[in-house]
C-alpha cells in the first residue's frame, strides 16, 4: 500500500502525468462509448508520456554526472535547470535557495518515477490483459531495466551506474 501511495504521489507531482491519471480515473463511458480506462490508446499515450519524461531525466542525469566527473569542485553556479512534464528541476551539487534537487535527490526522483512507470504498466495490463500492445510496451520497458541493471546499456562513461541498482 505504501509503494502505491509513493508512486501516485510521484505521478501527481508532474502536471502532465496527472492529466493522464485523471482522464483514466474520471472518464465515464457514455452510451456506446468506452471508458478511457478500457481504451488501449489512452494507456499507450500515458505510458509513452512517462517514457518521454524518464528519457529526459536520464539524459540530464548522465550530463550532470559527466559534469561532476570533469569538475571536482562543487559550486552553486553549476546549476542545471530542466523542465519535464510541467515540472521544473533546478539541480546543483550544493543545496541553496532556489535549488530543488542535489544530484543524489535527482537520482532518487528518477528511481521513484521508474517505480511509478512499472506500476502504471502493471495497472494497464491488469485492466486489459488481452492487449498485445500494452503487454509489449510493459515487457519492453521491464527488459530494458534488466539490460540497464546488468550493464549492457553502459557506454563506459559510468553516467548511470547509480540508476542501474533499481
Amino acid at each position: 500500500m505504501r509503494a502505491i501511495k509513493s508512486c501516485l504521489s510521484t505521478i501527481v507531482s508532474y502536471p502532465e502525468l496527472l492529466q493522464h491519471e485523471e482522464s483514466l480515473n474520471n472518464s465515464q463511458g457514455g452510451a456506446g462509448s468506452v471508458s478511457a480506462c478500457y481504451d488501449v490508446m489512452s494507456w499507450i499515450a500515458y505510458l509513452e508520456s512517462l517514457d518521454d519524461v524518464l528519457d529526459m531525466l536520464k539524459e540530464a542525469h548522465e550530463n550532470i554526472n559527466n559534469q561532476s566527473a570533469t569538475s571536482k569542485k562543487d559550486h552553486v553556479a553549476r546549476t542545471t535547470t530542466l523542465e519535464a512534464a510541467g515540472r521544473t528541476f533546478r539541480i546543483s551539487p550544493i543545496l541553496a535557495p532556489g535549488i530543488t534537487h542535489t544530484p543524489a535527490q535527482f537520482t532518487k526522483e528518477i528511481k521513484q518515477l521508474i517505480q511509478a512507470r512499472i506500476m502504471v504498466g502493471e495497472r494497464s495490463v491488469s485492466l486489459l490483459p488481452g492487449s498485445y500492445k500494452l503487454w509489449k510496451n510493459h515487457l519492453t520497458f521491464r527488459t530494458g531495466l534488466l539490460d540497464m541493471s546488468s550493464g549492457k546499456n553502459n557506454t563506459g562513461s559510468g553516467g548511470n551506474k547509480d540508476l542501474q541498482k533499481i
